[in-house]
């Protein structure tokens, strides 16, 4: 009984990322549920392999069903609704039109940080030679950018580095 029990809590814990494994897996644990439920439950030894079948048919369709429905309960398992108008959603291309179409565009930082790169001691031979380099740290602000087809597209703000040399 205990190695019942040990399968059973395998069974049922055992986490399925698609929907034919949920399935299979909840029919299993059902029909297993439904099997020792029978066996236990039966009035006398005549009808314990009858009762077996019939509750574990019974279970495994129940736990089949169940499968099914915790799965497409997920938000991430099932196909939300789009947010474009209309019934049917159609694919675009929705690729930002390069900079050198748009000779306007020019994207100010709210703030630049400049730091120093440490470097270790040059050779005499080098010294005067090589630049120090520089990280600067812009932060962009949110900006929307318009597409060719009419449409609009936001750009969230986010963080920039250009490397620069003194």
């Amino acid at each position: 009984m205990k190695s019942i029990m040990l399968i059973m809590t395998l069974i049922i814990s055992t986490s399925c990322s698609t929907i034919r494994k949920s399935i299979i897996y909840g029919g299993l644990s059902g029909a297993s549920l439904g099997v020792i439920g029978g066996a236990t439950l039966s009035p006398d030894k005549a009808s314990k392999a009858p009762n077996m079948a019939v509750w574990g048919s019974i279970g495994a369709l129940t736990g089949a069903a169940l499968a099914y429905l915790f799965y497409m309960d997920d938000p991430e398992n099932r196909e939300l609704p789009t947010m474009l108008q209309g019934r049917e959603a159609k694919k675009e291309n929705y690729d930002l039109a390069p900079v050198n179409r748009i000779p306007s565009v020019t994207i100010t930082p709210k703030d630049s940080k400049r730091y120093k790169l440490e470097t270790g001691p040059l050779p005499e031979h080098l010294k005067g030679k090589v630049q120090t380099p520089f990280i600067i740290e812009h932060d962009i602000p949110e900006r929307v950018e318009k597409l060719e087809n009419g449409k609009a597209i936001t750009i969230e703000g986010h963080k920039a580095w250009e490397v620069d040399y003194e």
